[in-house]
């Protein structure tokens, strides 16, 4: 998991979001691209479908007795769906929060010959930031329950008001050293990069 994946590859970062709304950053790792990706491409750019644009990310959380503990990080398959979350139970859940507008477009390093800058490019950022009380599961998201972030997933979601039609794009998980206990004062932020390059 979290290779470079060839012609689409990307980054997920954790960020602090404090009270006056600044960001620092915190952890990145690389993502892993989902199989079911190709399909959330295919309606886009054939049938040029933007429902199933990018527009939501998944993030996933554990309630734990105390801050310090850590989250067992689970495996799988890049083939798996979102079936994974509908069975989620407590002490975890996942928040589906909508991305904080549309995507920023940047130049990729190494690219800088091919394109101009704050014309066009190769690279999208994604970003978000956690919302809410509670999980899609009823889990509480909260300080004082001690929810601790572990997981990510970008996400295509077509029908807004329909889970169960989210598509995977992407997904990934922090090792138990970087994993982020929500404040009592402040959320939690994602950004997402996603670089589009040609075939090696």
């Amino acid at each position: 998991m979290g290779k470079d994946q060839g012609p689409v590859s990307g980054r997920y970062t954790l960020w602090d979001i404090d009270a006056y709304d600044h960001w620092t950053p915190l952890f990145s790792r690389q993502n892993t691209l989902m199989t079911t990706w190709g399909f959330a491409a295919a309606r886009l750019f054939g049938y040029g479908d933007t429902s199933y644009k990018i527009s939501r990310i998944y993030v996933e959380y554990e309630n734990v007795a105390s801050p310090g503990d850590a989250v067992a990080v689970p495996t799988f398959d890049v083939d798996d769906g979102r079936a994974y979350y509908d069975n989620l139970v407590a002490p975890q859940d996942y928040l589906r929060i909508p991305l904080s507008g549309l995507p920023d477009t940047q130049i990729a390093s190494g690219f800088e010959n091919v394109f101009t800058e704050d014309v066009d490019g190769n690279k999208l950022i994604f970003a978000g930031q956690t919302s809410g009380t509670a999980g899609e599961n009823s889990v509480a998201f909260s300080d004082s329950v001690n929810s601790k972030v572990f997981g990510l997933a970008l996400v295509a979601a077509p029908d807004d008001a329909d889970k169960t039609k989210d598509v995977i794009v992407s997904r990934g998980y922090y090792p138990t050293a970087d994993q982020k206990v929500k404040q009592a004062s402040g959320q939690i932020g994602v950004t997402w990069e996603l670089i589009f390059k040609p075939q090696a």
